[in-house]
């Protein structure tokens, strides 16, 4: 509209300057005034604009219903010289607030968020027509975020939201902060993220002590198990001595056994040996061969140097029970 009065000022203008005389104050046309009419051209520079990258254009027409759904894309575009273009930016926007949250167990904590949004461009004409403006106004934003993070966090106390139910709380409130940015502003809301959460020192004392809490317990359980581990390891090594101490009592006494066995047949067969087949084995002495007991005191003698260690005795008794130190 400016350049459509701008035109039409500078073309009277033009017009008058070729006919009028000032000095005789009298009408002479001029051949100039042919070409006034190319001021005119001026309103070609109004038929087109340009939009820039990650932008679109929202189109008003006074005689056409105002705002027009339909929205100018990226590049030069042409328009009606009586339109006029705002454009508004496709991109992601964030913005950084501090919300007070009220929850189940009326404690109000302050949330700090950061919200990141975009307006996408079948909907900036939307946008447009509910706030006027080329971006949400931070009233606006907070006072929706706000709405979204009450009702969220009223549905769980406030343990639970800085505990295990803090991603929970959270993906309520991104999905009712989508939902109402869409209905009323239409906005696309691309994330919402909690980046602190102050209820106070006092609640923060009793959670920090609760964890304290927890982490003995858990200490405590952890000791418990070891001792039990080191007890059943002990058991299973002492179950393991003993049977190696059985299996080798047992082996020592087959042992002792089979030797007692051996010698027995080796004090028979020596005995037996000296005598011929007519001979009577029950007089050794009629001729002159060694008794049962004089065999048996050799090979039992012979048995005790062949398991002799060397080593002397460092102490013996006497037969009238005196200690000797040899």
């Amino acid at each position: 509209m400016f350049i459509i009065i701008l035109t039409t000022i500078i073309f009277v203008t033009l017009v008058v300057l070729s006919v009028w005389n000032p000095r005789t104050n009298r009408i002479r046309v001029r051949k100039s005034v042919f070409f006034t009419p190319l001021v005119f051209l001026l309103l070609f520079t109004a038929a087109i604009t340009k939009i820039s990258a990650n932008q679109v254009g929202i189109v008003y027409h006074p005689f056409q219903g105002g705002i027009q759904d339909e929205v100018l894309n990226e590049g030069f575009r042409v328009k009606n010289i009586f339109s006029t273009v705002t454009k508004i930016g496709t991109t992601n926007r964030t913005a950084f607030l501090e919300v007070a949250g009220q929850t189940k167990d009326s404690i109000y904590a302050n949330f700090m968020l950061t919200i990141v949004y975009r307006i996408e461009a079948q909907n900036a004409g939307r946008f447009f027509k509910v706030t006027g403006d080329k971006d949400i106004t931070p009233e606006q934003l907070n006072s929706i975020t706000k709405e979204a993070l009450q009702s969220a966090t009223t549905n769980f106390d406030i343990y639970g939201i800085l505990g295990e139910d803090l991603e929970t709380v959270r993906l309520d409130f991104t999905q009712r902060l989508s939902n109402l940015l869409m209905t009323r502003y239409h906005i696309t809301l691309v994330s919402a993220s909690f980046d602190d959460i102050d209820a106070g020192s006092e609640i923060e004392r009793i959670i920090q002590d609760k964890a304290q809490a927890i982490q003995q317990i858990q200490i405590a359980e952890q000791e418990r198990q070891r001792a039990q581990v080191e007890a059943e390891t002990a058991i299973i090594r002492a179950t393991a001595d003993a049977q190696v101490i059985i299996i080798t009592a047992e082996a020592q006494a087959e042992a002792q056994i089979i030797l007692n066995s051996v010698t027995v047949n080796a004090i028979n067969q020596m005995y037996l040996g000296q005598f011929d087949d007519d001979q009577d084995t029950a007089t050794p002495e009629v001729y002159g061969y060694l008794t049962i007991q004089e065999i048996t005191q050799t090979i039992l003698k012979q048995l005790y140097y062949d398991t002799w260690d060397g080593t002397l005795p460092t102490v013996i008794a006497d037969g009238s029970g005196i200690i000797i130190n040899p």
